[in-house]
């Protein structure tokens, strides 16, 4: 599916500063962009400035960048730029302009609160700003503002186009030159300017040496005043990389295509920030089984907690007890609140401490002092005093959080320990280290905590996760009972139950509560019940029999401490596969687990895709001796099980089957002829050669003598009469050149992914019983040689990103076994031959990012076969053949991002078997076929983006299994077609940004499954249709920045299962209807930025299972009516900004489930009730600026678990009650800017675990009181 892309020209509003042009579902990145001065009006200059011509369409960072960075979120700021002075504009100075766009980001964009990289991109004074923005920061009583402080945090890097650092000689020349008065912005783009100076001393001072600068200056002229805006040196900041491109001052930061330089200098940088905080971002979990997760809540818990008191905490326990699991469980939990984090996965496996430390130093954005490149392992022992001096002084002034998953031994730990001289480091800073002993930890204590694994046994998860794997599920007594009954009676064997339980108890005995084990064991004695050539008694016996083994088990040769009580149980159910299903785990774990994995697919054609292949696969599945990720498809392994078969494969000495390290290949090699060989790995072979190579080998080996006997001018054979796999990644072109096979007749998978080679090494082509030819990645060679057409057999071609690639061969035609053809990001891929239409087994073809594809052959429609074909970003395909109507079994298309494509052939009604069909962001698509009616079967259309739709054809109704239709951004959409409501199995309806759609047909009310239905940002709506209260299984609803929507229609109350419901920024909605009060199951509530609306109803104390409720910058609220006590599960309310807000009700201290109350900015507010105190649940209380607050109720000192108390800029407050010493669990105490208070109550010194004090600007208070002493948490 293609990425959701904002067509509107001005992005989505979150307030008057802060627009979003790009948000995914996941976000990865935060990229803001902030513009230059302007000579008029400065309301478009926020997506002007970068839309080449000042077109809508031509704004690249809403169109081109979400497809390069599809996990950015991506905004701009607007701010008043005006060189001009005038009544409305022109009017803020710098220093204003910071304080109040720092505000505006956090707050309303949430720009830094989602624990990812912030990149700013700024265009000429932009930059200026940006240093301001962080200079505030830096101020109080920001300083106390954890928002702003997660904002600067997460700074990663800073990209100016043409920033005036020191000013611009033109500033003068607008002064004078240009009429009318001029705003203060002006004076501070002059050369020498003291506000700027003032500006760049205090950035200086501010910035955190974790950040990142890049400069791209302009070499043209502007014609006007024909000379440079900003001149090179004037441009040039410290030492931040420094590009000039071809370009003026104007255009700099308008690329006409992706391949200006101008894009490719900010894309390359961006890229930069994703490979340094790689580690940041959420790391897959393979679950031992969804099952058992639950028990991972209370252990997250149980560590996270530890980590308060110790700053390394070792999980402790055995293999296959889940440790490294539930070390990326709190890894992601926890890992935005660090500055940087590193997760070091199986450290133990790795072939030196070296490659560990060069991962770190990657994760922590760590470069070469001289090049600024990241940190290689080739260039690490010439540079490692260098590296670790520098690892050690970013640990000593960052706050980090490192997993070491795996560390394998003392040694290790030790040695990582001092490299980044942890202990010396900050005392915020936190490391997880997973291993089996804590011997290997216990010198360090009690600097290390020890956190052991609880295994299942006695807590009843144990039968539950052997019975989900024995009984399909099943994992209550009563459904395990039943499912053995129904089992037994098939042939009357009923009286063998107790039997068969008593079995099953003793396995989860023996099993002794090792989740592993478990799985596996399940999984094994499950595989008997589905074999109905086994009678029950047989399969009794088959159970006892395994039973028996485990029992009877002795240690395997080879297992280490902590590994045998697992690998009993793993070999167990790998003696009891068949030969063909030990073959393919051998394989997996040799070879297809690692840093090279394949899907699910790509193994079946590796094994030859045959009907037995499949079998054996889903058997192995099964027995959960591998995973398949749901997400990607791709097969995992357990590095347990991935130990035990290497093992198993070593265990044969000099007959190994599968060869992987660097002295087996060296044998393989030397030898005459190695008939055991099925599995060549040289991936190993080439890393120490080149060591040699370079004179940096570790030690003498067998390695230099080998070396010695070939030079890449003499052929290396390999004499492997039986190989079949043979993996050549990143293995160089003249060591490829020179490979011959004596007998390549076995030979079923070559992967050359990432190799340096200019053309196919001539042994390939005389492979001609190849299955799978993996090219991935390999940029050196730009066409692929005719003799491709000899391998016959081949079932899979990977040539994705082989970026220079500029055709196909006709003979590709002769592949007519092939099932996938992979051409993803081919980008100089022109055209297809004809040929490709003989593919005829062709069930998958990708072509995505073949932006130089400009049509497709017509006998495309030849692959009759094809079920997925993918057109995604082929940016100059103008149109479809009409043939493509002939792919009757095409199941998915997706042609997101064809911006060319300008209408779909009437053919495409033919594709009856078509069930998802993307078309995002096709902008020049102005229709739908009628013919689109046809698809019947359409389960999915994705429409988001597609700016020229104006309308949508009636034979939209007949789309009966259609549970998706994303019309998102359709800005040209004025109306909805009254047979909308045929679509009865709709479930999701996403309307977003359609804003030229000003009304619903009454139609809607029909579609009664539907359960998601998003109009946010639809300005043009003034009402919704009466028969919207028919949708009764709706559960979120987004009116969110329906800015002309009046009211809502009673009927709103019928939607009983409503769990969410956005009204955030309807500013001319008035009221609520009493209705709403009917919407009990209602959960969020967010009527933020209803500017209109002076009161709630009565009947708002009826949403009893309301949790969250936001009211921010309802600025003609007045009060909240009693009722509002009656929300006793409401955890967050959300006032803030609510200037005409003068009281709270006493019924507010109903809210016994209230966690954080923020009545931030409630200038009017002149006092709490009492009943506040009866708030026990608080844990954050927010009143920065209550301008009229005098006095807080001694009720206040009831608040017990209250963490956090914020008072700043409470100008009127004059003491605290005495009772503030209450607040056993207060952290944090904000008193900055209460420019009245005159004393501190003795009772202060009782707040024990206070840590943060903040008393700036409280200029009437003249001494402390001796109990302050007391605090002795307290950090000033």
């Amino acid at each position: 599916m293609g990425h959701r892309i904002d067509p509107l020209p001005f992005g989505k509003k979150l307030s008057d500063s802060v627009f979003e042009f790009y948000k995914p579902k996941t976000v990865h990145l935060e990229v803001v962009f902030i513009h230059g001065l302007v000579q008029g009006k400065c309301e478009d200059a926020y997506w002007k400035t970068w839309a080449r011509d000042g077109i809508p369409e031509n704004l690249w960072p809403r169109t081109w960048l979400p497809k390069n960075f599809p996990s950015a979120r991506v905004l701009a700021l607007s701010y008043d730029a005006s060189i001009k002075r005038t009544a409305t504009d022109g009017r803020m100075d710098l220093y204003g302009l910071g304080e109040n766009l720092i505000q505006e980001m956090v707050d309303f964009g949430r720009i830094g609160q989602n624990g990812v990289p912030v990149v700013f991109v700024c265009h000429g004074f932009g930059g200026l700003v940006a240093k301001q923005i962080v200079v505030f920061g830096n101020k109080r009583p920001f300083l106390g503002y954890q928002k702003v402080q997660n904002l600067l945090q997460n700074i990663d890097a800073f990209c100016f186009y043409s920033t005036p650092h020191h000013g611009s000689h033109l500033a003068k020349s607008a002064l004078y030159h240009s009429g009318g008065a001029k705003g203060p912005l002006l004076e501070s783009f002059k050369v020498l300017d003291q506000e700027t100076c003032r500006l760049n001393q205090e950035f200086e001072q501010s910035k955190r040496p974790s950040w990142h600068f890049h400069v791209a200056a302009e070499s043209h002229e502007i014609s006007k005043f024909r000379e440079m805006v900003v001149a090179e040196a004037s441009s040039r900041y410290g030492n931040a990389t420094h590009m000039t491109l071809y370009a003026s001052y104007v255009d700099i930061c308008k690329p006409s295509s992706k391949k200006d330089s101008s894009y490719q200098w900010l894309t390359m940088h961006l890229k930069e920030v994703l490979d340094r905080n790689l580690v940041s971002l959420p790391l897959a979990i393979e679950s031992l089984a969804s099952e058992s997760l639950v028990r991972f809540q209370e252990q997250e818990e149980s560590v996270k907690g530890m980590l308060q008191e110790f700053r390394i905490v070792g999980l402790i326990g055995m293999g296959g007890s889940g440790k490294t699991t539930l070390a990326k469980v709190v890894y992601q939990s926890i890992c935005s609140d660090f500055e940087k984090s590193s997760y070091l996965d199986d450290v133990k496996s790795k072939g030196t401490l070296d490659e560990v430390l060069v991962t770190l130093l990657r994760q922590f954005g760590i470069k070469n002092r001289k090049t600024g490149v990241e940190a290689q392992l080739s260039d690490f022992q010439d540079l490692k005093e260098i590296y670790l001096k520098d690892l050690k002084t970013f640990v000593k002034k960052h706050k980090v959080l490192v997993v070491v998953d795996d560390v394998g031994s003392e040694e290790n730990f030790n040695h990582l320990l001092a490299c980044m001289d942890f202990i010396n480091g900050r005392e915020d800073s936190r490391m997880i280290v997973t291993c089996r002993e804590w011997q290997l930890l216990r010198k360090h204590a009690p600097l290390v905590g020890k956190y052991e694994m609880k295994l299942l046994n006695g807590s009843g998860l144990d039968i539950e996760l052997f019975s989900h794997h024995v009984y399909k599920g099943a994992k209550t007594e009563l459904r395990r009972r039943e499912w053995l009954q129904e089992y037994l009676s098939r042939d009357a064997s009923g009286t063998l139950i107790s039997d068969f339980e008593s079995v099953f108890n003793s396995i989860v005995d023996a099993c002794a509560g090792l989740p592993l084990s478990l799985e596996v064991m399940g999984s094994c004695i499950g595989s008997y019940l589905k074999d109905c050539d086994v009678s029950s008694r047989e399969c009794l016996e088959l159970w006892r029999g395994a039973l028996q083994k485990f029992r009877d088990a002795e240690a395997l040769d080879g297992a280490e401490a902590g590994n045998e009580r697992p690998w009993k149980s793993l070999r167990i159910s790998y003696d009891d596969l068949g030969p063909s299903l030990r073959e393919k785990f051998l394989d997996v774990a040799c070879f297809f687990c690692g840093s090279l994995r394949y899907d699910y697919n790509s193994l079946l054609r590796i094994w030859g895709g045959k009907p037995s292949d499949c079998v054996d696969l889903k058997n192995l599945q099964d027995r959960c001796l591998f995973r398949v990720n749901k997400e990607d498809g791709v097969v995992t392994m357990h590095d347990q099980l991935r130990d035990m078969g290497r093992s198993i494969v070593k265990g044969d000495g000099e007959y190994m089957t599968r060869v992987w390290t660097d002295q087996d290949v060296g044998r393989v090699l030397q030898s005459k002829e190695s008939r055991a060989t099925v599995g060549l790995s040289l991936g190993d072979w080439n890393k120490a050669s080149h060591a040699i190579v370079r004179g940096k080998a570790q030690e003498t080996s067998m390695w230099e003598i080998l070396f010695s006997m070939f030079t890449w001018d003499k052929p290396m054979v390999l004499r492997c009469r039986n190989l079949r796999l043979i993996d050549l990644r990143d293995v160089q072109g003249n060591i490829c050149a020179t490979i011959v096979l004596e007998d390549s007749s076995s030979l079923h998978w070559i992967c050359l992914r990432g190799g340096n080679i200019t053309k196919v090494p001539n042994f390939v082509w005389k492979c001609i019983h190849l299955y799978v030819l993996d090219l991935h990645g390999c940029i050196g060679f730009k066409e692929l040689s005719e003799l491709v057409g000899d391998l016959v057999k081949l079932l899979e071609l990977n040539l994705r990103d082989c970026k220079y690639l500029r055709s196909l061969p006709p003979s590709i035609g002769n592949l007519v076994n092939l099932s996938s053809l992979n051409l993803l990001g081919c980008e100089s891929l022109t055209s297809l031959p004809p040929s490709t239409g003989n593919l005829v087994n062709l069930s998958s073809l990708n072509l995505g990012g073949c932006g130089s594809l400009t049509f497709l052959p017509p006998s495309i429609g030849n692959l009759v076969n094809l079920s997925s074909l993918n057109l995604l970003e082929c940016g100059s395909l103008t149109s479809l053949p009409p043939s493509i109507g002939d792919l009757v079994n095409l199941s998915s298309l997706n042609l997101s991002g064809c911006g060319s494509l300008t209408s779909l052939p009437p053919s495409i009604g033919n594709l009856v078997n078509l069930s998802e069909l993307d078309l995002h962001w096709c902008g020049s698509l102005t229709s739908l076929p009628p013919s689109i009616g046809n698809l019947v079967n359409l389960s999915s259309l994705h429409l988001g983006g597609c700016g020229s739709l104006t309308s949508l054809p009636p034979s939209i109704g007949n789309l009966v299994n259609l549970s998706s239709l994303d019309l998102c951004y359709c800005g040209s959409l004025t109306s909805l077609p009254p047979s909308i409501g045929n679509l009865v199995n709709l479930s999701e309806l996403d309307l977003q940004r359609c804003g030229s759609l000003t009304s619903l047909p009454p139609s809607i009310g029909n579609l009664v499954n539907l359960s998601s239905f998003n109009l946010g940002g639809c300005g043009s709506l003034t009402s919704l249709p009466p028969s919207i209260g028919n949708l009764v299984n709706l559960s979120s609803l987004n009116l969110g920045g329906c800015g002309s929507l009046t009211f809502l229609p009673p009927s709103i109350g019928n939607l009983v299962n409503l769990s969410s419901l956005n009204l955030l920024g309807c500013g001319s909605l008035t009221s609520l209807p009493p209705s709403t009060g009917d919407l009990v199951n209602l959960s969020s509530l967010n009527l933020g930025g209803c500017g209109s609306l002076t009161s709630l109803p009565p009947s708002i104390g009826n949403l009893v299972n309301l949790s969250e409720l936001d009211l921010h910058w309802c600025g003609s609220l007045t009060s909240l009516p009693p009722s509002i006590g009656n929300l006793v599960n409401l955890s967050s309310l959300y006032v803030l900004r609510c200037g005409s807000l003068t009281s709270l009700p006493p019924s507010i201290g109903n809210l016994v489930s209230l966690y954080s109350l923020d009545l931030w900015g409630c200038s009017s507010l002149t006092s709490l009730p009492p009943s506040i105190g009866s708030l026990v649940n608080l844990s954050s209380l927010n009143l920065l600026g209550c301008g009229s607050l005098t006095s807080l109720p001694p009720s206040i000192g009831n608040l017990v678990n209250l963490s956090e108390l914020d008072l700043q800029r409470c100008g009127s407050l004059t003491s605290l009650p005495p009772s503030i010493g209450n607040l056993v669990n207060l952290s944090k105490l904000h008193l900055g800017g209460c420019g009245s208070l005159t004393s501190l109550p003795p009772s202060i010194g009782n707040l024990v675990n206070l840590r943060r004090l903040d008393l700036d600007g409280c200029g009437s208070l003249t001494s402390l009181p001796p109990s302050f002493g007391n605090l002795v948490n307290f950090r000033p």
